[in-house]
């Protein structure tokens, strides 16, 4: 199919195509509960107070606990070495970048907006395959203490 537009649709299907990618690139806002007291950030502002070092491949930046639950910002510039979590479950919402994630034997892609739920003792571990950084949000159950990351050897 083909349309034929004058200046004056150009410029609405301009706008109307700006305004759909603006709000497409719009940063995530945070909020979280933890007893009272209500956190409020964005993703942006997490970042901007925890950038991901010139040497660091990794950079977990916690954003609050509560009784039964974590909250995490993870920034990944290469890859994770494939590890389990022994005492923890962890759900990942991907913010930016994209990679895959093996799990156990599982090839997943993922992108942004993609969730996926990793199960304790479940080997795993993420890789990068974009040119930036990816940035996950993650929620660890029970709350995570960063110390429950078990190296493993992959066959």
């Amino acid at each position: 199919m083909i349309l034929k537009l004058n200046s004056r649709n150009s410029m609405k299907s301009v706008l109307v195509l700006a305004v759909i990618l603006a709000g497409c690139a719009a940063t995530p806002r945070l909020y979280l509960q933890y007893g009272k007291d209500l956190k409020q950030s964005d993703l942006e502002r997490v970042l901007a107070e925890n950038p991901l070092g010139g040497a660091e491949n990794i950079k977990i930046t916690p954003l609050g606990r509560g009784q039964g639950v974590s909250h995490h910002i993870v920034q990944i510039r290469d890859r994770e070495i494939p590890h389990i979590h022994k005492f923890h479950d962890g759900t990942v919402v991907m913010f930016r970048g994209h990679g895959f994630l093996m799990m156990e034997n599982h090839k997943i892609d993922l992108a942004h907006g993609d969730v996926v739920h990793i199960p304790r003792g479940v080997v795993h571990y993420f890789v990068n395959t974009g040119n930036a950084p990816a940035v996950a949000f993650v929620v660890f159950s029970p709350p995570f203490d960063g110390k429950d990351v078990i190296p493993v050897k992959i066959p």
